[in-house]
């Protein structure tokens, strides 16, 4: 008679948001947390933060952050006023707005990795050279690496564990995050990620 095996309990979650339609948008106080931190928000929050854009579903950005963390984050940035949630699909003029944005933002080609491919421009006026930010941002892109990219990010991150300069590490941006682009999860916070980078990067930042 075979043995009853002890049953074992897992803790399982969706893959998919009871709501993957809806639509959350900054406020001014999560606009102003973006552009200064001065709210102290953690990694994962900030990183939820950035991508409520007005334009990307909850489904989409389920496909970049755990489910689990995005139930504990969106009460969380919603309770504490920094975003709201928006229509489940965008206005015309919403949608108006985002491909201008979007038509602004792919403008200069880096023609090194893909010369068919047009990418944001990588220049800023003034870079800061405070060392403590140089490293904080050195370590956003190496977790960003780690999370979106496996194997394929060891030759990314080395590059960026190289970078001791602003200058450097914005010339490294351009290479880290066309390998997002190319990644199942990365390719949806790509974007995001590298504008974040560049206003760090950025004297006035």
């Amino acid at each position: 008679m075979m043995a009853t095996l002890p049953h074992i309990h897992t803790r399982t979650y969706s893959t998919m948001p009871t709501h993957p339609d809806r639509i959350y948008c900054k406020t001014e106080k999560g606009r102003h947390e973006i552009g200064t931190r001065a709210h102290g928000l953690i990694s994962k929050q900030r990183q939820t933060l950035i991508l409520m854009d007005c334009a990307k579903t909850l489904g989409l950005i389920a496909d970049a952050i755990p489910l689990e963390e995005l139930n504990r984050t969106i009460p969380f940035l919603i309770g504490h006023g920094f975003i709201v949630l928006g229509n489940a699909k965008p206005a015309p003029s919403m949608v108006a707005d985002i491909l201008s944005y979007k038509a602004s933002f792919e403008t200069s080609p880096v023609t090194a990795i893909r010369p068919s491919h047009t990418e944001p421009p990588l220049t800023t006026p003034r870079l800061t050279q405070d060392p403590t930010i140089v490293f904080k941002i050195k370590s956003f892109m190496i977790t960003a690496s780690n999370t979106h990219l496996g194997l394929m990010g060891a030759t990314v991150i080395s590059r960026i564990e190289r970078c001791h300069t602003a200058e450097q590490l914005l010339a490294a941006a351009a290479f880290w995050h066309m390998a997002l682009r190319e990644s199942k999860t990365g390719n949806i916070v790509a974007k995001d990620h590298l504008e974040q980078v560049k206003f760090d990067l950025s004297a006035n930042g």
